[in-house]
């Protein structure tokens, strides 16, 4: 039996594969170029995506739950074709992962209260290496990348003391 928790990314890893062309997103990422907590950016692998579970917030509830908001950032990484500059592709791809985890994912909805979006960048190349140590990527000049992130926060409740049954 897995978790509450463990159920929600494996369905959002889910989803984020379905963003292809063919189902109406900008970008192909699809099946098998989505990953967890593997740094896509850093290595500068493409077409990817990546879910990082960054925290988890707990408070019991006054039915005897426990309400858990639970914030994950998601990576993506492409190139850019077509000559388009990587800032533009990047604003695509974030819309793209807003999509697919906020209005594409019904089957999310059986598992969690709220999902919400709390903030998004987008990640183009840079030469300043000064920039690292103040969180701005360093994404390969010559590669030409354009990458994006977004951070949501999924609210979801569980029975106290319990984390595999929904309240």
């Amino acid at each position: 039996m897995k978790t509450i928790r463990e159920q929600i990314i494996e369905r959002i890893i889910a989803q984020l594969e379905t963003i292809i062309i063919s189902n109406g997103y900008h970008h192909d990422i699809g099946r098998g170029n989505v990953f967890r907590q593997e740094p896509i950016i850093q290595i500068g692998k493409t077409p990817a995506a990546s879910v990082w579970e960054l925290s988890e917030t707990r408070e019991r509830n006054r039915y005897g739950g426990t309400i858990r908001i639970l914030t994950i950032r998601v990576e993506c990484l492409v190139q850019p074709t077509d000559g388009r500059h990587p800032a533009l592709v990047s604003n695509e791809l974030l819309g793209d992962i807003e999509k697919a985890l906020i209005m594409g994912n019904l089957t999310l909805d059986e598992l969690i209260d709220d999902i919400q979006d709390i903030s998004a960048e987008i990640i183009t190349p840079t030469i300043d290496r000064r920039l690292e140590s103040v969180g701005v990527y360093q994404l390969p000049i010559d590669r030409q990348l354009a990458g994006a992130a977004i951070e949501f926060e999924i609210r979801y409740t569980t029975e106290w003391g319990d984390p595999y049954t929904t309240q």
